[in-house]
Formats: structure tokens, C-alpha cells, sequence
């Protein structure tokens, strides 16, 4: 038993470990969330950033999250075009 408890420590260290070096910041891990999210909501939200950050002069800010809604945009796009051929 002792083992087993020892085995299942080190595999949730290991885990942790892991997920603080994944290489995302806080700003690049919420793009990648809501580019994997597409939706209209997820568009409002880049979109809502990017301005947000041109409003407090961070012309980098706002070519990523504009970057960032046409990606999404993108996306949704091509779902709701595969979702439309599906249902005809």
C-alpha cells in the first residue's frame, strides 16, 4: 500500500511539474482557449481585447488579438460550413 501511495505522489508531481512548463503565458493560453472554443462569443471576446489594448497603446497587443479573431473566425467559418453540408 505504501508503495502504491508512494507511485501515485510521484505521478501527480511529475503531472504538476509539467503543466507549470507548458510554455504558455496567461495571455497566449487564453488565445489558444478561445481558438479551440469557436464561437461567436469567443470572436466578441478577442475582438473585445484587441481593443481593449489599442485603447491602452499596445499596437503588438492589438495585431495578436486581432490575429487571434480572424483565427477564430476562421475556424467557426469552416464549422459552420461542414455543419450546413451535414445537414443537406
Amino acid at each position: 500500500m505504501k508503495r502504491l501511495i508512494g507511485y501515485i505522489r510521484n505521478a501527480l508531481a511529475q503531472l504538476t511539474k509539467r503543466r507549470r512548463d507548458d510554455g504558455f503565458t496567461a495571455v497566449a493560453y487564453e488565445a489558444v482557449c478561445l481558438i479551440a472554443y469557436e464561437g461567436r462569443a469567443a470572436y466578441a471576446r478577442a475582438r473585445q481585447q484587441a481593443f481593449y489594448c489599442r485603447s491602452h497603446g499596445s499596437e503588438q497587443g492589438f495585431r495578436f488579438w486581432s490575429a487571434v479573431a480572424v483565427e477564430i473566425d476562421r475556424r467557426a467559418g469552416a464549422s459552420a460550413r461542414r455543419a450546413d453540408e451535414q445537414s443537406r
